[in-house]
């Protein structure tokens, strides 16, 4: 019996332990879901908060955008800097649109005419006295990499002008690129010259919009209408001007492009206003009193490595090196200048070397 009591109160024992532990863990999970119930509150909470506030940073900036864009444009508070927007916009064939969302046509007129380069005067060809530098004295084409505050380009330096000549590079369905040109005509170096139809950005290179004049014909315009050419006399020598084709012919003129604006003309400065002609990768030619031709091209439209530079700065490269006469060539993603079998400078452009009407190279 005593055996029988043992066990059932052992039996009764454990029941009666399991029941407490039965009341000991009902509370416990209660606090756990309890607990688990505000945190997912709580993280509801945090991402609702979360979104809210990047809502509210979103409208702010959109605020500030439109404030800013507001001032900028139809204040006076950034002049300078609107000016420069406006030039280097229209400048350019596909980007226009930068300035005319934002501004009336007669407004982007006003900005334009105040600040185009007014080229009043023509080159003097007496002015400038070739010199032909003898096999013993002969001295070679250089090469040099310049930099700016926002630019990186190079200046080459070319002693023997009779070395110098405006090629026809067009072909059937297209132009040629420059390191072809100067190969095909026996040339060390080159660089790009006047513009062509380049509509979308996707011109071939072969359609002339300028009027060109090479080796004494017209290869396109009128001969009735004045342009300004940026050619070369039978003699080498750079001649700047207002012409029309018999004007030219009586000047001397051989082979030339309209281009512009001139940079500097018979020792003059043209180029007074800092945000004339906008930013934009660069090509021009010019010439010292002696002959010696040079050639500048800068890079652009890379930030990181070179933005571009307007013409005033231009101008200072040429005036670092003693030119007389200097014109603007073609730039943007034309800009290109080859020398010793290689392409100098890095283009504006992921594909490199664009196929180009015409050059102006160096010939061996």
């Amino acid at each position: 019996m005593q055996d029988l009591d043992t066990m059932t109160n052992v039996i009764l024992n454990n029941e009666y332990d399991l029941h407490e532990k039965d009341i000991e863990l009902t509370p416990k999970n209660k606090n756990d879901k309890n607990k688990r119930k505000k945190k997912k509150i709580r993280k509801k909470k945090t991402i609702k908060q979360k979104i809210f506030m990047m809502l509210k940073i979103i409208v702010a900036l959109i605020i500030l955008a439109i404030l800013f864009v507001y001032l900028f444009f139809k204040t006076s508070l950034f002049q300078k800097y609107k000016e420069l927007w406006v030039v280097t916009a229209m400048s350019t064939l596909n980007h226009q649109y930068l300035a005319t969302w934002f501004l009336s046509d007669e407004e982007i007129q006003e900005i334009l005419s105040k600040l185009e380069v007014q080229n009043n005067e023509d080159s003097n060809s007496s002015d400038i006295n070739i010199v032909i530098p003898s096999k013993k004295e002969k001295k070679e084409i250089t090469v040099e990499k310049i930099k700016g505050k926002n630019y990186v380009g190079y200046v080459m330096v070319i002693p023997d002008a009779s070395k110098v000549k405006l090629v026809d590079a067009r072909k059937s369905n297209r132009g040629t690129k420059l390191s072809e040109i100067v190969k095909n005509n026996n040339a060390i170096a080159g660089i790009n010259a006047g513009g062509f139809a380049d509509a979308g950005g996707a011109g071939s290179g072969n359609i002339l919009c300028d009027a060109t004049i090479i080796n004494k014909k017209l290869l396109y315009g009128s001969k009735n209408a004045r342009y300004s050419l940026i050619g070369l006399t039978a003699d080498k020598k750079l001649a700047l001007g207002k012409y029309t084709y018999q004007e030219a012919m009586n000047a001397g003129i051989e082979s030339a492009v309209e281009f512009g604006p001139f940079i500097i003309v018979n020792g003059k400065n043209q180029i007074t206003n800092s945000s004339s002609g906008g930013i934009h990768p660069r090509m021009a030619i010019g010439q010292r009193k002696d002959g010696t031709f040079i050639f500048v091209v800068i890079d652009g439209r890379q930030p990181g490595y070179s933005i571009g530079t307007n013409l005033l700065e231009l101008q200072n490269i040429f005036n670092k090196y003693d030119a007389y006469n200097a014109a603007n060539l073609d730039g943007g993603s034309s800009a290109t200048m080859y020398y010793n079998e290689k392409v100098v400078n890095k283009t504006s452009t992921p594909i490199g070397e664009r196929y180009l009407p015409n050059a102006f190279i160096v010939e061996k």
